[in-house]
């Protein structure tokens, strides 16, 4: 039985499945710490960032979809949570976060570290609210978990340090707020509009299926409605794990991260069918082609590209009834052709140079190569995220996670912990670039206190290369994205961690096996070869025009103060 409401706060995250709380002691959470200290089923990580614990959290609810939870004191503790509570709200996945606050009586006099957390708060949090007293405790409590996974957000609850001490008040009855959060209801589009969708699909040639993490769990109907269509598949990077890498009609990713075939065969359908999918950039969409749009919000529907029709609910329910409305198709020539260019492409890339220096894609390749089948993959933002978007070959039950809508940089080593916190026995590997890594690199101790087995590859180039090529897209020098990198390896092994440096393709296979048999965090530290460029799958005359007026700019211009 509670004693105190902190104590009550512990019992009522134990009841609801929760495993871990991600954050750093402070004052005013105290006597939450004594409350977790006291008990064993619900475990408190100490980060060495509080930024760090939101993205442990926001990875966890990603892979698991259930609640994720993480904390902070008042001020600067509260603050530094955004930036991870920032990429769960983005990517519609549920995390409660919990600040302290300082005493009642002590608000909005202007104590050191006070800060109007709720305002703080407000544009983040789908439920944003303070418990005034130990009454008003569990209906908070209750609503901010029943909205942050109703609602896939984050719910925010401050909680000044006097109430937590308070003594716990009495427990209601837990049945009718239990049902709540277990309920779910079946949303289904009219049958005539789903008929009517069919019509359109039925009449045209070239149909493309583009899907997105909202296709999750309808992995086989939306595998079958395709090959009934005779229709290519396009994946968002978010959604790349949902089917194989080397599935025969998925033809890789849309966008700037995505495929040259991917692209190509969004640019030639005749009708584009769009499932779970909220891809944002329109430039990459088909010109006067009829769309049809499936997706449970209907804020959704029509909101990045007009549509023909649009049909609200799950792609799980919809698509079995789609498929009923279409013909089986004899004709399949369009995808025979994308899949031979599609097999061309991937036979082609990433050949490593006659200087024989590391190619990011073999790299990448070689980790999917040899990584187990349940391997967890957390990628980090940057050029990492367009290697292993196009050379990552996921398979069995492999998950691929990222800050897919926020793109942060600093997500994949503090997301591998969350992963490897909810799923112990699983393989975790976070690709990360030396820029993202440098961003969040205390909590390799982290990893290492609680002897948590994962991968760390770093993709060592020097430089936060994605923002280079950002830079020459405008038509402008290099400047500013020089790193000068410690030895990742020697720092790994002040951690308590293992590592070793990786420079070419034959040294890949006794380093990743290295790796998988470890029992301590390790780093593999690849020096890959840093002039090696992306091509964007979609080359305007503008980008080679702006491309080559940077080249000729940096080639002029003088060394910088900031990348000599």
């Amino acid at each position: 039985m509670a004693r105190t409401v902190s104590d009550r706060i512990v019992e009522f995250l134990a009841e609801r499945g929760v495993g871990q709380v991600f954050g750093i002691p402070g004052d005013t959470i105290d006597s939450l710490m004594e409350s977790l200290r006291k008990q064993k089923e619900v475990h408190f990580v100490v980060m060495r960032h509080e930024e760090a614990g939101a993205f442990a959290a926001s990875a966890q609810a990603k892979l698991t979809g259930k609640l994720a939870v993480c904390v902070g004191c008042q001020g600067p503790g509260a603050i530094h949570l955004l930036n991870g509570l920032y990429d769960a709200a983005l990517d519609h996945v549920p995390v409660l976060a919990i600040t302290g606050q300082i005493p009642r009586d002590q608000i909005g006099t202007g104590k050191p570290q006070e800060i109007d957390q709720l305002r703080l708060f407000g544009d983040v949090a789908v439920y944003n609210q303070e418990v005034r007293s130990p009454d008003n405790l569990e209906p908070v409590l209750a609503r901010a978990v029943q909205e942050a996974l109703s609602r896939k957000g984050v719910a925010h609850v401050s909680i000044p340090s006097d109430v937590m001490r308070l003594p716990a008040p009495p427990r209601p009855p837990s049945e009718e707020e239990e049902a709540r959060f277990d309920s779910r209801t079946v949303v289904r589009p009219p049958q005539s509009e789903i008929r009517r969708a069919g019509e359109i699909l039925d009449q045209a040639d070239r149909v493309v299926l583009l899907y997105g993490e909202g296709a999750r769990r309808a992995e086989a109907p939306l595998a079958g409605l395709a090959w009934r269509l005779g229709a290519p598949l396009v994946h968002t990077t978010r959604s790349k794990d949902i089917l194989p890498f080397r599935h025969p009609s998925v033809m890789g990713g849309i966008g700037l991260m995505g495929s040259r075939t991917a692209n190509r065969v969004i640019q030639e359908c005749d009708a584009l069918l769009v499932v779970g999918s909220d891809f944002a950039f329109r430039e990459y969409y088909p010109e006067k082609v009829p769309v049809v749009q499936v997706d449970i919000d209907p804020a959704r529907i029509g909101r990045r590209v007009p549509v023909a029709v649009g049909l609200v609910g799950e792609a799980r329910e919809v698509l079995p009834a789609l498929a009923e409305e279409v013909h089986e198709r004899t004709d399949c020539t369009f995808l025979e052709r994308m899949r031979r260019e599609r097999e061309k492409e991937i036979a082609g890339q990433g050949r490593d140079r006659e200087d024989a220096l590391l190619h990011p894609g073999t790299l990448t390749r070689v980790i999917g190569e040899r990584a187990p089948e349940e391997t967890l993959f957390l990628v980090d933002a940057g050029t990492v995220t367009v290697w292993a978007n196009n050379f990552l070959e996921i398979r069995g039950s492999q998950r691929f996670v990222w800050s897919a809508n926020l793109g942060s940089l600093g997500f994949a080593l503090p997301a591998a912990i969350g992963a490897k916190f909810a799923f112990r026995t699983r393989p975790v590997v976070a690709l990360t670039g030396d820029g993202g890594f440098g961003m969040l690199l205390g909590d390799l101790a982290t990893a290492v206190r609680y002897r948590l087995p994962l991968v760390v590859v770093v993709y060592n180039n020097g430089s936060y290369q994605f923002i280079e090529y950002e830079e020459a897209a405008e038509g402008n020098p290099v400047f500013g994205t020089k790193l000068t990198n410690p030895d990742f390896v020697a720092l790994a092994r002040a951690f308590g961690g293992e590592g070793i440096t990786v420079r070419s393709r034959e040294e890949l296979p006794e380093a990743l096996d290295l790796a998988f048999a470890s029992p301590v965090p390790f780093v593999i530290d690849a020096r890959v070869n840093p002039k090696e460029l992306y091509i964007p799958p979609l080359l305007t005359p503008r980008m080679v025009v702006e491309f080559a007026r940077s080249q000729i700019r940096s080639f002029f211009a003088p060394p910088s103060e900031a990348e000599g």
